[in-house]
């Protein structure tokens, strides 16, 4: 066991070395400038143009900037690659990796190099490259992020991360689309306004007339009636109706004192609605843990008469089997959307900017630290963009009425239709893989009118429509969250309570309870349980974020 252990960490070894050698023997073969390596540290292969160096688009970036970047991508766990990397040495000009905060993972390999000498610091190139800066606006950043991660005490004062893949606005904020669906002629048969329903109680009672009218698949087949993608995802968007619409699970009492949602009268009653939807033969059992390609069967084929996740994989699911396009009557439309437990539309919550992300930043190997922030500073410009992202005009695409970029009708064609050659032209022509890796604060909506080339044209229109009836919405404040590790005994709390998926194997199991009090019960127990375990640790914990809660005048719940 040992020697295959050894023979494996050689291969990945010799494995590094070859790629190193590989992109350091690229840096003599650019016609000029500067060649800079760069790995993308994300396990599993990371596809990149046939030819980094002389690609149409990186020749116009080198014409543009004097440098060119070459990505190497790993086939092994991040945070194992960041330790092989700082304890070989052999480092590269930049790298991206995760970064998502705390003190364990890829963020500490992190913390602990920059703290050791292994980074260089870059709070002095800001002034000078304002596409870069804005990274670390508040809103594209949140400041909870900001003062405990991408400042975090360890690093003295310095800066040394850039924060990546984020939003520099809110039209640049992915909405993911959440709700409940509905195959469309089954409201259409029923004579029923599903926009018209605001709660879940609502939606209960629409799914008993669902449930007993009889409806068949698109092969004539029974139907069940409400089902998830994998893994149970997502089946609380049936139960929205009880929510909070809170950013955290903690809860300020008028006395002072906080509690956890886990703990509140409401946790019982949406889980016991969830298991009414169950009891009654409403809800898919098999759903909770069902697999995706069996979720795409029973969406695909109309055998599920309504679904909960994000609207776009509902989608996919009825294209993939061609019922989209067959049976356009049985497509599926989003309900209400559903209002929160006080009366309140059900947006997308979003913090003021990104709370954890990947990062670039540079090792002390970067000799040419002025010029790798022109290059990564030009890429995010409009006119850097448009040619990371898009290619090269008249080749991979041309421009609307607007100015604006647009994939050629050939390869938007091809995009519609799913064929993934699109991307592999793209990429050949050197755009995408770059911009993956390289983009800060986006403003691609306001530059392009899309967030990826296609988008705009290929759109579905319905999935867009309802976008516009459940928005993205930024709320303020510094989050009472992040104090959570500073409790002493965080690891003894989160053993008991939060680690794994201790509550959820607790609520499934009230789901199949044999009667409501039987799972009202076990609800009942788990709350106990909180409150009682390991000497009422959970309940000590509660008291130490109420004392966090009153250490800022910023405290958003």
């Amino acid at each position: 066991m040992k020697l295959k252990k050894v023979l494996v960490v050689g291969l990945i070894l010799l494995l590094g070395i070859s790629m190193s050698v590989m992109a350091r023997g690229a840096q003599n073969t650019a016609s000029s400038g500067i060649t800079l390596r760069m790995i993308a540290n994300w396990n599993g292969l990371y596809r990149t143009p046939s030819d980094q160096i002389n690609n149409p688009v990186a020749v116009a970036l080198r014409e543009k900037t004097g440098v060119t970047v070459v990505i190497e991508g790993i086939m092994m766990n991040e945070m194992e690659h960041l330790n092989l990397m700082f304890a070989s040495g052999d480092m590269p000009d930049i790298v991206n990796a995760p970064f998502w905060g705390g003190g364990g993972g890829e963020t500490g390999v992190i913390k602990r190099a920059a703290s050791q000498g292994r980074l260089l610091p870059i709070q002095n190139m800001l002034d000078k490259y304002p596409n870069i800066k804005r990274s670390y606006d508040i809103g594209v950043i949140s400041q909870v992020y900001l003062e405990r991660e991408l400042r975090a005490p360890e690093f003295n004062g310095n800066l040394y991360l850039i924060p990546q893949e984020t939003g520099g606005s809110v039209p640049n904020i992915t909405n993911w689309a959440y709700g409940a669906f509905v195959r469309g002629d089954v409201p259409r048969t029923l004579g029923v306004d599903v926009t018209q329903i605001k709660t879940s109680q609502q939606l209960f009672d629409f799914m008993v007339r669902v449930r007993d009218h009889g409806f068949r698949d698109v092969n004539g087949n029974p139907t069940i009636v409400a089902t998830t993608f994998h893994d149970g995802w997502d089946y609380g968007r049936y139960a929205e109706g009880f929510s909070r619409q809170a950013r955290t699970d903690y809860i300020p009492l008028p006395d002072g004192s906080v509690t956890h949602y886990w703990l509140t009268p409401e946790y019982v009653t949406r889980n016991l609605f969830v298991w009414r939807m169950v009891n009654q033969n409403l809800l898919d059992r098999e759903s909770f843990r069902h697999n995706d390609d069996q979720a795409n069967t029973k969406v695909g084929n109309g055998t599920a008469l309504f679904y909960a996740a994000q609207y776009g994989p509902g989608i996919n699911a009825t294209k993939l089997t061609g019922l989209y396009t067959a049976h356009p009557e049985m497509r599926y439309i989003p309900i209400g959307p559903l209002n929160d437990i006080n009366g309140r539309p059900l947006v997308q919550r979003e913090d003021m900017g990104r709370t954890g992300s990947p990062v670039i930043f540079f090792p002390t190997t970067n000799r040419h630290l002025e010029e790798t922030f022109r290059y990564i500073d030009y890429i995010n410009t409009i006119e850097g963009m448009t040619l990371a992202e898009y290619g090269i005009e008249g080749r991979t695409f041309v421009r609307n009425a607007q100015g604006q970029p647009r994939l050629t009708p050939d390869l938007l064609r091809r995009k519609a239709a799913g064929d993934s050659s699109w991307e592999d032209e793209m990429r050949e022509v050197g755009a995408r893989y770059l911009a993956n890796r390289l983009w800060y604060g986006s403003l691609r909506m306001e530059w392009f009118g899309e967030t990826e080339p296609g988008n705009a044209d290929a759109a579905v229109q319905e999935l867009e429509d309802y976008k516009l009836l459940r928005p993205v919405q930024q709320f303020p404040g510094y989050s009472i969250s992040a104090f959570e590790g500073e409790y002493p005994q965080i690891d003894a709390v989160r053993n008991m309570s939060f680690s794994g998926t201790r509550e959820r194997d607790w609520r499934e199991r009230a789901y199949f309870a044999n009667t409501e009090a039987e799972a009202r019960q076990i609800l009942l127990d788990w709350q106990n349980y909180l409150r009682t375990a390991e000497g009422g640790i959970f309940m000590r914990y509660l008291d130490f974020i109420a004392e966090k809660g009153r250490s800022r005048n910023d405290i958003a719940w």
